[in-house]
């Protein structure tokens, strides 16, 4: 159904796609906000701070194909757009997301914003990394090149 949003033949395409960011963040907002539910025992509505998303995406292996002075606005914009590819294309579940941050988001309603930022920076990261599988390879030849 969604094939022509997620025509991407390489990772970079997809973490450039604007488009796909702008999906990609209700979906990561969505999820943060489950996912924190969850781990606080009542709802919530919570937006993911860029800085927390560039923190994930700075430290998985995708990080070596971004540029080192990429700014926090479009590393996060990049790890949205990889969620909404994911999600799009049917191999992440916004459920399975929320399965995965869950027991990572080590936090109660005393937790600083600093110490909350940390923990879901490591939460994202994990979730990035549990799916790197499923990215289309770095160059658009078919050589095999994925993330690991």
């Amino acid at each position: 159904m969604w094939n022509a949003l997620i025509q991407h033949e390489t990772i970079d395409s997809v973490m450039h796609d604007k488009g796909l960011a702008k999906i990609g963040d209700g979906i990561v907002n969505l999820c943060y906000s489950l996912a924190k539910s969850l781990a606080i025992g009542g709802a919530t509505g919570e937006k993911v701070r860029d800085s927390v998303l560039a923190r994930a995406i700075r430290s998985t292996s995708l990080y070596q194909h971004m540029g080192r002075r990429t700014d926090i606005g479009r590393a996060a914009d990049a790890y949205e757009a990889i969620m909404a590819f994911l999600w799009l294309k049917g191999t992440m579940t916004i459920e399975a997301a929320v399965t995965t941050l869950v027991p990572l988001l080590e936090i109660d309603t005393t937790t600083s914003r600093t110490q909350e930022g940390e923990v879901a920076a490591r939460a994202f990261q994990a979730l990035l990394e549990d799916n790197l599988i499923h990215l289309p390879p770095h160059t658009s030849h078919n050589d095999g090149n994925r993330f690991s």
